[in-house]
């Protein structure tokens, strides 16, 4: 992969860092428990978010979460199973198998945080 090499200015450069910060701040704040303050989690609920409708199996999640191995990512789906953050029901289809949707709750939780971080990276005033 190529990287970009444009140069921005320190003003442009803290704006992001300010605005990185704020948004981890606030997740922080959304989730409010420190087991969720980990980009494993945020890779799982927000990419689960894209496909917020659909019920997924165990083991399509743990590729949401590729930085761990799968045993800490079934571990990490339970937490949020207990939590009631992830719901977990009989597929309807196998009943020897369980699907996981996100809740109502998490579901709000993750657009709030969107919305919050996507006006933090506004660019600022005046470039």
């Amino acid at each position: 992969m190529k990287v970009r090499k444009k140069k921005h200015s320190d003003r442009k450069r803290r704006h992001f860092v300010v605005a990185l910060t704020s948004s981890d701040q606030y997740w922080g704040e959304l989730f409010g428990d420190n087991i969720f303050y980990d980009l494993n989690y945020s890779d799982l609920f927000t990419r689960m978010w894209l496909n917020a409708d659909k019920a997924y199996r165990k083991t399509d999640l743990y590729a949401f979460m590729p930085k761990v191995s799968q045993r800490t990512a079934a571990k990490y789906l339970q937490q949020a199973i207990d939590r009631g953050l992830l719901i977990e029901k009989q597929d309807a289809e196998d009943r020897r198998s369980r699907r996981i949707t996100m809740s109502s709750d998490l579901r709000q939780r993750i657009e709030m945080y969107l919305d919050y971080s996507i006006s933090a990276f506004e660019p600022p005033a005046n470039g």
